[in-house]
């Protein structure tokens, strides 16, 4: 078996670092434009739910098509980094216009409006997004260096999402918008100058990669494209089915949390002015704090009981925070702590898990395909969490949840608004966990199995230079 790549410190930085863009732009995304919409924008939450579904439609296509095309992209280079390059700017001025609030009068023009950027933004997101993760695979085949590599895009990813969570609200609404006076134009102009600084910050970190990271050479994927085979014979891949469900019910879970909580917080728990903020803030540091401990545990175990004992210890937190009152936000503040570690451990595993899943699949096709699962990946989350938000907004308008225009203020909501809000934070998460260890349990590929699939694939590998030097010889 060939020595174990080791990568270099620079290289896992400048890895990392470019989770920031999409990090900071899916945590604006997911905590606060629900409440953009309904909350400054005025629409319903089941509009603002249908919003999100519109672009998950279109995934379908998009996510495994741009995985596709970078695998078989045959460029100076590589495979991935045009992408990230040509990519990074466009998605970064989509991100800017969903928060841009349209001189439109009629609810049915802002739904359309905001429909279209999402789906532009959506595709964007995709273009950057799925080449990017696929490197995760492709720069290194050894099983701790994958984790190790997907720790330093995760603590990228906690810090962008620290940064977003505990500021972006804070200056759209509290800095920005009294620049502007006060009233609903005030905090929309506060909203579009916090998106202009984001957007900003979202496009430097892929140039960098794009000029840092040297892709090793993996020769382009020569069959043709045939989405319905393509789709049958990744779904064929067992280790796959287990992983990609694992990982579902895992980002789903976080996102939905994350769409529910600011009015969670402030109109359940009824928590102080900007104690919503340092909630977020507090989970995402000690996540952020944690990821040492959870690479720890995956090299002293493996990956799959690093999972159970991590999410296992999720599900406890999140089911005794069922039974958090209103008015106890500072016993709220210590259940946040004990989640952090669950959070980077859901945040994680999980993809360094399917990590491995593509090794497999190399080893039955002989082909290198990280960008076909990725877009499957990104795309089951995508749509997984277009369809749970929209019915979360259905949910939330059934139950008489109350819109505005007036930010993040408290709104006196009914009782079964109140009562929804807090069984989506605490309740579905917990069993959606649960359902992920009985799934994890049944994962396949621990350290040992991972170990024969890399000296087989080494074998073929070794076999095919061999004839190809015979070959070349003749």
């Amino acid at each position: 078996m060939k020595p174990k790549a080791r990568l270099t410190t620079t290289v896992k930085l400048v890895f990392g670092l470019g989770d920031w863009g999409t990090s900071a732009a899916a945590t604006a995304r997911n905590v606060f434009w629900f409440v953009f919409l309904t909350n400054i924008v005025g629409l319903s939450a089941g509009l603002a739910g249908g919003v999100w579904l519109v672009g998950r439609l279109w995934d379908a296509v998009n996510d495994p098509l741009v995985g596709s095309l970078s695998d078989r992209l045959h460029s100076r280079w590589g495979r991935r980094r045009p992408f990230l390059l040509f990519g990074s700017i466009p998605f970064a001025l989509a991100f800017f216009l969903m928060f841009v609030v349209p001189p439109f009068e009629s609810r049915t023009a802002l739904v359309i409006y905001y429909s279209v950027v999402f789906l532009l933004y959506d595709t964007l997101y995709t273009i950057v997004n799925v080449p990017y993760l696929a490197l995760v695979p492709e720069l290194t085949d050894e099983y701790d260096e994958r984790s190790s590599l997907t720790g330093w895009r995760t603590g990228f990813s906690f810090l962008a999402q620290l940064v977003t969570a505990g500021t972006f609200k804070l200056l759209a609404e509290n800095v920005f918008a009294p620049w502007f006076g006060a009233g609903p134009d005030a905090l929309r102009a506060g909203y579009l100058l916090a998106a202009g600084l984001w957007a900003l910050s979202m496009a430097l970190p892929f140039v960098l990669l794009f000029l840092v990271i040297r892709e090793p050479e993996v020769e382009p994927v020569a069959s043709p494209l045939r989405p319905v085979t393509n789709f049958r014979e990744v779904f064929a891949n067992r280790p796959f089915r287990l992983a990609a469900l694992i990982y579902l019910l895992c980002f789903t879970t976080g996102d939905v949390i994350l769409v529910v909580l600011v009015r969670y917080l402030v109109d359940y728990i009824q928590v102080d002015p900007g104690f919503d903020n340092i909630v977020l803030v507090t989970v995402l540091a000690v996540s952020l704090l944690s990821i040492p401990a959870v690479l720890a545990l995956m090299r002293r175990t493996n990956k799959r009981t690093a999972y159970l004992i991590g999410i296992s210890f999720m599900v406890v937190v999140l089911s005794v925070g069922a039974f958090v009152p209103p008015g106890a936000q500072n016993r709220l503040l210590i259940g946040a702590a004990l989640a952090g570690f669950g959070f980077a451990a859901m945040s994680i595993i999980p993809w360094a898990i399917v990590a491995d899943v593509i090794d497999v699949d190399e080893l039955h096709t002989g082909e290198r395909r990280e960008g076909l699962y990725t877009g499957y990946l990104v795309f089951l989350r995508k749509f997984g969490t277009g369809v749970l938000v929209f019915g979360v907004g259905q949910l939330l308008a059934f139950s008489g949840y109350v819109s505005s225009t007036t930010g993040s203020a408290f709104i006196e909501q009914p009782a079964a608004a109140l009562n929804a809000m807090r069984f989506l934070v605490t309740v579905v998460p917990a069993v959606a966990l649960s359902l992920s260890l009985v799934l994890a349990w049944r994962f396949p590929i621990d350290r040992a199995s991972h170990e024969a699939v890399r000296r087989a694939l080494d074998e073929r590998r070794a076999g095919t230079r061999v004839a190809s030097e015979e070959v070349g010889s003749v």
